[in-house]
């Protein structure tokens, strides 16, 4: 029985770092449980991190009943599994309550979505306001814009460079060497 719940919080650890790595997949339309509650409905989706935390609360809980009590194996079962669904439901309440309208309210500044995004001058940007060309892709479509030096300086066709902003139908550029420089 303790090996059971040592997996399942280890299980629920990894499922947690994994969700955390690489993110959780946007809710589609008509996904998940519905819940009747007055005057409202709430949609419930049973997702990596709601698994995570139930795996992660049962397994520890279930570990240390089993452990440091004299409970019978049944009874860890049922308080591990009660309170590994009041911790999914828990995580799920904090997010509601503190995640979510917190990225409601963040506007998102249009000129920097593609900041960071790699691409290769196409034709020169001469120092100053010069305006010259770039390439990059973005979601498998190669786009060329005109281009302009973050800091003035002159970059040569051919370099590659990072994308610091979009601005007015004007990608701000700085070379990759210099970016590479500060890191």
């Amino acid at each position: 029985m303790p090996l059971a719940f040592l997996s399942s919080f280890l299980l629920g650890l990894f499922l947690g770092v994994t969700a955390m790595l690489h993110g959780v997949e946007k809710r589609r339309p008509g996904a998940g449980v519905i819940i009747p509650v007055p005057g409202r409905e709430l949609r419930v989706r049973f997702n990596v991190p709601m698994i995570a935390a139930f795996l992660t609360t049962f397994g520890a809980t279930g570990y240390l009943l089993h452990r440091y009590t004299a409970l019978g194996a049944a009874a860890d079962i049922v308080i591990a599994a009660a309170l590994g669904v009041a911790g999914a439901v828990g995580s799920l309440a904090l997010i509601a309550a503190w995640a979510l309208p917190a990225a409601r309210a963040e506007e998102i500044d249009e000129r920097y979505i593609l900041q960071g995004l790699l691409g290769t001058v196409t034709r020169p940007i001469d120092a100053g306001e010069s305006t010259g060309e770039v390439e990059y892709e973005v979601d498998g479509v190669l786009r060329r814009t005109p281009a302009r030096s973050v800091d003035g300086s002159a970059i040569t066709s051919g370099t590659d460079i990072v994308i610091e902003r979009v601005e007015d139908g004007v990608t701000h550029v700085e070379s990759w060497t210099r970016v590479e420089q500060r890191l």
